[in-house]
């Protein structure tokens, strides 16, 4: 798993629609990071990790691979 914030807003109680709302999204762009999908801009991943009171790595684990690349 890419990331963590599935897991983190079930821990949390949190259904898909009422994170989506408070990160000021659509539930489906959540669906779809959760799933990975999509990579999560920036900002998405600042806004989560505000809610969850975490460090941005703690949910999102970067892949190497595309950092080395870059």
């Amino acid at each position: 798993m890419r990331n963590q914030l599935k897991i983190k807003r079930w821990e949390a109680g949190l259904k898909q629609y009422e994170l989506a709302f408070l990160l000021g999204c659509s539930s489906t762009y959540l669906s779809m990071v959760e799933n990975n999908r999509i990579e999560a801009t920036v900002d998405f991943k600042r806004k989560v990790a505000e809610i969850f009171n975490v460090r941005i790595d703690e949910i999102f684990h970067e892949n190497i691979n595309k950092a080395a690349m870059a």
